[in-house]
């Protein structure tokens, strides 16, 4: 067997044959890319039926997006594989400048656990997405129509509508949610924008911030301040942003827009953010849904083993 090793960026197979006449056999040979490397192999014809469906087994799973204008905003529908017949659904408004088609490695890895994701952009074209106003009408809009849109779905009911949003996304969630009393179950936000400017929450409610200021976020008036700010079961997620240097100068690992695909205008640290950091985030997400509407609520049960740095805060904890 000939092995090449190449550099690759891409998941992707693809094969051609060719017929050895000395030997009267047919083989194919097989480009394999994956994530840092390139194989090519010449195999033979009865072999190459099991190394094509192992190839397609090991490519990974996406679930499927649905994209739908509204008089309301622009949304993009992240539905898992396999969605259970009672789902949640997690709502989570855009941040600043930014479009539903920003956040898909977050949205496919709380896929993973099974959980209906919807990203709103209730401003559509507009620099601003702080108005809870428009968010609330967008997160409605979706709270009746969501399950005939998934109509050929097994999901037909939805068990617990969280709400929430990134940076400004995050503060017109808050507040759509402390003035629209039944509009969600429960409140889901990362690093949601100047915290002080949010009204109080009365449902469980989950965030994730830092412990430094990136992308003119301050830390103290972002996810830590809107924590404070529910009187309710609550967890804040504090990740240590660990700066080093790197293409960008001294910047950090994980930082205001780490949650976004490609990050976000005028805001990065000049490298892609680990896949582990989405991983986490989905996990805690996939605790508070467990946890957060149950008596199992609980530091253990908010705890888990993560490659992200973070501390724990809870209910009467304060950071």
């Amino acid at each position: 067997m000939r092995k090449i090793i190449h550099i690759g960026i891409q998941s992707q197979m693809n094969g051609s044959s060719y017929q050895d006449t000395q030997n009267q056999r047919t083989y194919f040979t097989l480009s394999v890319f994956s994530i840092g490397h390139v194989i090519t192999m010449k195999i033979k014809m009865k072999y190459w039926l099991m190394v094509f469906l192992a190839c397609v087994m090991l490519q990974p799973v996406h679930a499927l997006s649905i994209d739908k204008s509204l008089p309301e905003g622009k949304i993009r529908i992240h539905i898992p594989d396999q969605p259970d017949t009672q789902c949640t659904a997690v709502l989570l408004g855009v941040g600043t400048a930014m479009s539903a088609s920003g956040y898909d490695k977050l949205t496919n890895a709380i896929n993973q656990h099974g959980h209906i994701v919807v990203i709103l952009d209730h401003a559509p074209g507009k620099l601003m997405k702080t108005d809870a106003g428009k968010f609330a009408a967008l997160a409605q809009r979706i709270k009746d129509d969501l399950l005939n849109w998934m109509s050929d779905t097994p999901c037909n009911g939805i068990q617990h509508w969280i709400m929430g949003g990134h940076s400004a996304g995050g503060q017109a969630a808050q507040n759509a949610v402390a003035n629209n009393t039944g509009l969600a179950d429960g409140i889901f936000s990362i690093d949601p924008y100047n915290g002080k400017d949010t009204d109080r929450v009365s449902v469980p409610a989950m965030y994730w911030g830092f412990n430094k200021t990136t992308c003119f976020v301050t830390a103290d008036d972002a996810a830590k301040e809107t924590y404070k700010r529910s009187d309710d079961r609550r967890a804040f997620y504090q990740v240590n942003s660990k700066y080093s240097w790197g293409p960008c100068g001294y910047s950090p690992k994980y930082f205001h827009c780490s949650f976004c695909d490609g990050h976000c205008p005028a805001c990065t640290n000049c490298k892609t953010t680990p896949d582990h950091f989405f991983v986490d985030v989905a996990n805690s997400v996939d605790r508070f849904i467990q946890h957060g509407f149950s008596a199992s609520w609980s530091h253990a049960n908010m705890t888990f083993n993560s490659t992200t740095p973070y501390r724990l805060f809870m209910d009467h904890e304060q950071p």
